[in-house]
């Protein structure tokens, strides 16, 4: 978990620093470059891996197995073929028309698609290890991947100046050693390559879960991809494209932590006997949104001028409005993905798949009424209206086949508190001048923490799971912790 928490913040900085080392015209074409490979890894990490991934969840002991071996086969085979065909439809649209990156020469262009190769060929090495609960692989592989393509990227545009070519081959090296990574820390349980496949039938739930998953992907990243030609004639440059990336780094970056999260209770919710155990993993995951992510978020919604104007030049001052409403739907895209996963590890992704296209239509519908007028801020409400459609058309099945416990009062009643707090503090902070609103920014944020543990948001186990890992660490004895009465924990 550490180094899948460790992966956010990395690509956080890599992004920042190629935002102070481009122009931001430039920066603006490198951030459509990003999109397009950030949505070609929610193609390739859906169906064939998440199928492989509770396959092998599903293995009684965990040891390998006949039937998993032939299905790792299937889905090597699939994903890498599926990846090849995006590469080629790339390839093949960009070559001949220019439209997706203009002016990029053929250079970049096989770049790029060569990279959606290796990322396909990652993704399902990533669901071998999902499956098999080595989630310190899964975090060291992505680890390995940014700490190369950050060393490489920074490198070669600070010392080299070579721009987005250069970016091209950091993106391309980091690819490489993420799926090598992955590929080394599964080599005790990878089957031999030559071997029998599993037919379609173990897969035939990796359409849907492919169609689900290009859906939400899109919501995420429709912004970025359309802004351009939307707003082409209407004012829309690529400096004003990097500027709305500068925003979208800054309050999207909450939303690589809480997809984390979903990622590691995936095995568990597809393993679950029965609806009950499934929704109680589910909520391990998913309370750390308003416990741990929501107060972030809501550092970006009152104050982020306070961050914008330390993390990027002057040239992005524009971006602090952008960001707020972008935060407001990263918070729907963390509960959307939480709420897909879980669809599709119990068995429901035919039914994510028919609903969650809806969100992104109503996206499309809105940046196509909103950009021509009001530039990068109709992209934003765009966003934000896709992620929450999203939450409301998955929400609906989820609750369908999951019954939902009691919300425990006092827990809720203490984060509300704490919460209230906070904002309270991030208000004071938003009028307050330059470093005072950073050092009020870091009080509230800390204030909201000791209440939430003082007032009982957190949960006790929780509680008691960090003091005994704390005790562990200094080698002092962990105090006890009194478990709430009629509170699961």
């Amino acid at each position: 978990m550490i180094g899948l928490a460790l992966s956010a913040p990395l690509n956080y900085g890599f992004a920042v620093a190629l935002a102070w080392l481009l122009p931001a015209s430039e920066f603006g074409v490198v951030s459509v470059m990003l999109t397009v490979l950030l949505l070609a890894t929610s193609v390739l990490a859906a169906g064939f891996p998440w199928v492989l991934a509770r396959t092998i969840a599903r293995d009684a002991d965990g040891a390998p197995s006949v039937g998993a071996g032939a299905s790792f086969r299937a889905a090597l085979v699939g994903n890498v073929g599926l990846g090849a065909a995006l590469a080629a439809g790339f390839a093949g649209v960009q070559l001949a028309t220019g439209a997706i990156l203009p002016g990029v020469g053929a250079g970049l262009t096989l770049l790029v698609a060569a990279t959606i190769v290796l990322l396909a060929l990652g993704q399902v090495l990533i669901g071998g290890l999902q499956g098999s609960r080595r989630f310190s692989a899964v975090g060291a592989a992505r680890v390995v991947e940014v700490v190369v393509k950050v060393g490489v990227g920074v490198g070669v545009v600070a010392l080299v100046g070579s721009g987005a070519v250069g970016i091209g081959w950091a993106l391309l090296l980091g690819a490489a050693a993420a799926a090598a990574c992955a590929w080394s820390s599964l080599r005790d349980r990878m089957p031999r390559l030559r071997g029998a496949m599993a037919g379609w039938r173990p897969f035939a739930s990796a359409a849907p879960m492919a169609v689900g998953t290009t859906g939400f992907g899109l919501i995420g990243t429709l912004d970025v991809l359309l802004l351009g030609s939307l707003g082409h004639g209407h004012g829309v440059t690529f400096a004003v494209v990097g500027t709305y990336q500068a925003a979208a780094i800054l309050a999207k970056a909450p939303f690589l932590v809480g997809t984390a999260l979903s990622d590691v209770v995936f095995p568990f919710i597809a393993r679950a006997r029965g609806a009950g155990e499934a929704h109680g993993w589910f909520v391990t995951a998913f309370r750390w949104v308003p416990l741990a992510l929501v107060p972030v978020l809501l550092v970006l919604v009152v104050t982020p001028e306070s961050l914008i104007g330390r993390l990027f030049s002057a040239e992005y001052a524009g971006a602090a409005d952008l960001a707020r409403v972008i935060a407001v739907g990263t918070a729907g895209l963390i509960v959307g993905d939480m709420l897909l996963k879980a669809l599709f590890a119990r068995g429901f992704a035919g039914t994510a798949a028919a609903r969650i296209p809806a969100a992104a239509v109503a996206e499309l519908a809105t940046m196509v009424a909103l950009v021509p007028g009001h530039g990068a801020m109709g992209a934003a409400v765009g966003f934000a209206v896709g992620a929450w459609v999203g939450v409301g058309m998955l929400a609906v099945p989820y609750l369908r086949h999951h019954r939902l416990g009691r919300l425990p009062v006092r827990r809720a009643a203490g984060w509300a508190a704490a919460a209230g707090v906070l904002v309270g503090v991030l208000v004071v902070a938003a009028s307050a001048g330059p470093v005072l609103d950073l050092v009020l920014v870091a009080l509230g944020l800390l204030v909201y923490a000791v209440l939430a543990l003082r007032l009982g948001a957190v949960p006790a186990a929780d509680v008691a799971r960090a003091r005994g890992l704390l005790a562990r660490v200094t080698g002092a004895r962990p105090a006890p912790v009194a478990v709430e009465e009629g509170v699961a924990a």
